[in-house]
């Protein structure tokens, strides 16, 4: 009968009996899913038998010979990451994960080799070094210009990088030097590389990132290893830029980022039944430290908004908002308007601006929240100036400015926003030229710091920073040490101790200071005499006053 389970039981050479059942095929990989068991007698096989005959009736069988390259591109399909996430989990995924880990069988998985590798990364972030010396050989096809060939020179540069993509000497995901560094190596022209790279960019043979090489386009295949690579006989390491290998360890952090998709991965496949436990609850990433870093002092900040104001008074505005509200930069950068009320001195936080590989969009907050953040009047102020400003401009050529325009735009009537990325160096340099390290994320750091320091409760300081964490989030990361804060904690304790200990401060004073001392043992004469109204005898002991703690009760004496 169809769905029918079999199986049978085979004798070892060992003398030990094997027990195989068929449950199945696999959806992912279309293998055969056999449930397998070895025992001591033939007894016990039988009974064995039975059991997994009934186990793959019953349809649990959680064995699957699905890699772990498979699973993360599955998991990846359904991970609720957001865009910025999805593309960093993304290329953990595709430099360290796969080239790791992506050949094994997801059942075949532990902890100890979990372990193992995160020992690895902290050697050298690539996952293929084997702490030997050894080349990193490129693949880069060697490119010739004809000058009397009929074809341009871009078109000659393209077609060879077209035929080396069709010919599988570039795979999927390989990357390719810079337009400048394969113009140094290969001396072809830069103009005609620049139009090379277009056409094939065009053509979706090639990948351009911004800020990045580009790299051949579609995924790379799971079971291709990093590390040493074998080179072609024609292979010229000078023109092609191959270099040693230089380790270089993967910070903490980066590896528990690792960790924590590999705990998502792992866990989803023991839902999906794949697996019986999730390997990576047994594995151990390294443990980060931060080391605390001293509180921008508002000093420094008002120097930088002031070079902000010479230089750029937009942005000058956009530096004092990051620091009075704690938002975010792309928060800022999708601020319109219409999120502005400067009647009631409210701005409405609901709206992150990001670019993702060239996209711009515009999607919903960090934490997925709105948030309705005070300003005062002098913050009012600085932004009414600002807009009046931007409606002066547009009314010279009978324009208004909408509700729906961005307040931190370079486009007159405020069409498009400030790319966070622009508005990130456009703040590391004000603050250079102000003689001051500070960039946006250190402006929430100060605002969270200054906060916390002026005794602002913690609920409420997370919340304008648009922390979902409880404040958890806000205390370990943002909160810097104040050192105002720091100096009236050290007066709270000296006099605290000193009310409290006033005899005991006597008797040391009186021995580690003579000078001071000396007024106290003026009545002692030679002959065992004493000076009138000088009696010795015990210092009676100071009974301290309670004072008032921060919440209205005495302190115990």
């Amino acid at each position: 009968m169809a769905g029918a389970r079999s199986g049978y039981i085979q004798q070892l050479p060992s003398g030990s009996f094997r027990v195989s059942v068929y449950a199945g095929t696999d959806a992912l990989t279309g293998r055969q899913i056999r449930l397998r068991r070895t025992c001591k007698t033939e007894r016990a096989a039988q009974i064995e038998l039975g059991k997994l005959l009934e186990q793959a009736d019953a349809g649990r069988a959680p064995e699957t010979d699905a890699t772990v390259a498979q699973l993360m591109d599955r998991y990846a399909e359904i991970a609720d990451w957001d865009l910025s996430t999805r593309k960093a989990n993304d290329a953990y995924i595709r430099r360290v994960i796969k080239p790791a880990l992506g050949h094994l069988q997801v059942r075949k998985i532990g902890g100890p080799l979990l372990d193992l590798l995160y020992a690895q990364l902290r050697r050298c972030s690539d996952p293929g070094c084997a702490g030997k010396r050894f080349i990193r050989h490129r693949k880069v096809p060697l490119l010739t210009v004809d000058p009397a060939s009929h074809r341009p020179a871009w078109q000659q540069v393209a077609d060879t990088i077209r035929d080396a993509i069709g010919s599988g000497m570039l795979a999927a995901g390989d990357p390719l030097p810079s337009v400048r560094e394969m113009s140094s190596l290969q001396d072809v022209p830069v103009a005609a590389l620049q139009h090379a790279v277009a056409v094939l960019a065009g053509e979706d043979l090639i990948v351009v990132r911004q800020g990045r090489t580009a790299v051949v386009a579609g995924n790379a295949p799971p079971d291709r290893r990093s590390g040493p690579a074998a080179r072609s006989r024609d292979h010229d390491c000078k023109r092609a830029g191959c270099q040693p290998h230089v380790c270089k360890p993967m910070t903490a952090k980066t590896i528990r980022n690792i960790h924590s998709i590999l705990s998502g991965a792992f866990a989803t496949a023991k839902r999906w039944e794949w697996i019986a436990w999730n390997p990576a609850e047994s594995a151990k990433p390294p443990a980060t430290s931060r080391r605390p870093l001293p509180a921008t002092s508002p000093e420094d900040v008002a120097k930088v908004i002031s070079e902000g104001r010479k230089a750029h008074p937009q942005m000058a505005l956009y530096l004092w908002l990051v620091a009075i509200t704690g938002a975010r930069r792309g928060e800022l950068c999708a601020l319109q308007v219409c999120d502005v009320d400067l009647e009631t001195g409210i701005l409405h936080i609901a709206f992150n601006y990001v670019v993702v590989d060239g996209r711009r969009i515009r999607k919903d907050t960090k934490t997925h929240q709105d948030r309705y953040l005070a300003i005062d009047q002098v913050t009012c102020a600085m932004i009414g100036e600002h807009l009046d400003m931007v409606r002066a401009s547009l009314a010279d050529v009978g324009v208004k400015l909408h509700q729906d325009a961005y307040v931190f735009s370079n486009d007159p009537a405020g069409a498009t926003p400030w790319n966070p990325d622009w508005a990130s160096h456009k703040a590391r340099d004000l603050a250079a030229a102000a003689g001051v390290n500070l960039n946006i994320k250190g402006l929430r750091h100060y605002t969270a710091s200054q906060l916390l320091a002026a005794r602002f409760d913690l609920r409420n300081t997370a919340a304008r920073l648009g922390h979902g964490s409880g404040g958890a989030t806000t205390l370990r990361h943002y909160a810097d040490p104040v050192s105002e804060v720091d100096r009236r904690a050290a007066a709270y304790l000296a006099q605290l101790t000193a009310g409290s200990a006033t005899g005991a401060l006597r008797e040391i004073r009186s021995h580690a200071l003579p000078a001071l001392a000396a007024p106290m043992a003026r009545g002692n004469r030679t002959d065992g005499t004493h000076d009138a109204g000088i009696t010795p005898g015990p210092v009676p002991r100071a009974v301290p006053r309670s004072r008032p703690l921060a919440s209205g009760r005495p302190a115990c004496a």
